[in-house]
This record gives C-alpha cells, structure tokens and sequence, in this order.
C-alpha cells in the first residue's frame, strides 16, 4: 500500500519542517542553527497555508524574517572577524571616544593587584611596569590584560617616568566593544598575545644568560 494513503503530501510537509527544525536545534554553532530554523519556518508556512492553520501560518511568517536576520548578522560577524584578522594593530579609530588625560612624572597609574578600571594608550611620555622593569611609549597599550585574568586584578604596577599624554578606555567600555567590535577584540588579542611572547622570550633570553 502506498505510504501517501498513511501520510499526505500536507502532512508530509509539516514532518519536513519539524524535522528540519529539530535538526537545527541540535547543533553546536549558531549558523546551522538559524538555518534549520529558517527551513522549518518555510516548511510550516507552508504546511499552514495547506491545512489550512492560520495561527501556525502567521507565527512562523513572523519567525522567519526574524531567524533570517539573526542568521545574517552571524555570517556578517565572522566575515567581520575574518576580515580584522588581516588588518594593522591600531586604535587611531577609537581615539575620538577615548578621554585624554596628562600625567606628570612620577604618578602611579595603576597599581599591581588593583581592580581594572581602564585601559590606557601612551600619546606621549614613558610608562615604566615596576615588576618586570620594561619601559613603555607612544603607541603601547597598557591596562588591558587585567580584565581578563582569572581574578581580575592587575598583574603589575605602572608609573610614569616622564610627563605623559595618555588615552584611557573605561573598562566597561572596553569589554562592551571587546564583544561588539570584531576588529576591536582581535586588536586586543594580538596585543596580549605579543605581550606574552614577548615576556617568553625575555624569560628565556634570561635563562640562557644564566647558563651561560
């Protein structure tokens, strides 16, 4: 016996949808996710318009505009991040929103164990991180790490060993456009992972002095 005198074609459509949606939901990554979501939303449109089932119709017109545009704002995202992962290491778009601040010689800026407050970009001057006696100028970051350790607290103390001209970046703020700015989050990135090679092969330079 045919299995279209089980099942009709309109009911098939409606399994379709449903199935296609629960495949959807049961993967790991955002875009497949939308995906199947869009497909069901089809298929139940569908399957409304057939019936007919008005309330399946209408909820699911209304879900599909909605899965589509979360689905392109995932896709758009990743191009974003694939697209800032070529791009230079700089901050000059963000200037215009950062405060600028003077210091004179001597000011302690932060200091180790502090809680985070901001992130902090030297205009001009040296910056001196007491702890591993490394000198900072114009152009380096500094603050930005401490918001990302495990406890929160800032893993050295910075203290100016010239006047200096700073920007600075609450760090509300730069959390916020760390999850909202692509190439914001990659520019942080590279710059912790420089700082800790960097501070690798210090360490290492280090040690083989001593053997030596």
């Amino acid at each position: 016996m045919p299995f279209t005198e089980f099942v009709s074609y309109v009911d098939l459509i409606g399994y379709l949808g449903g199935t296609v949606t629960l495949w959807g939901l049961f993967q790991k990554t955002m875009i497949p996710l939308r995906v199947g979501a869009v497909i069901g939303n089809v298929g139940f449109m569908a399957f409304g318009l057939m019936v007919p089932s008005y309330p399946t119709l209408i909820l699911h017109a209304l879900l599909l505009p909605l899965n589509a545009y979360r689905m392109m704002q995932m896709i758009r995202l990743i191009r974003e991040i694939r697209e800032s992962a070529g791009q230079s290491n700089s901050l000059d778009p963000l200037i215009p929103y950062m405060k600028q601040e003077r210091e004179p010689a001597g000011t302690v800026l932060f200091r180790i164990d502090d809680a985070p407050d901001r992130m902090i970009v030297i205009k001009s001057g040296t910056v001196r991180l007491e702890e591993i006696d490394v000198s900072c100028g114009a152009g380096d970051v500094l603050g930005e790490i401490a918001a990302f350790t495990p406890d929160n607290r800032r893993t050295c103390t910075a203290v100016c060993d010239t006047d200096c001209e700073l920007f600075t970046l609450s760090n509300n703020a730069m959390i916020q456009l760390f999850y909202q700015n692509p190439q914001f989050g990659m520019f942080l990135t590279r710059v912790i992972v420089q700082r800790l090679l960097k501070n690798w092969q210090d360490a290492d330079a280090r040690a083989h002095a001593l053997l030596t």
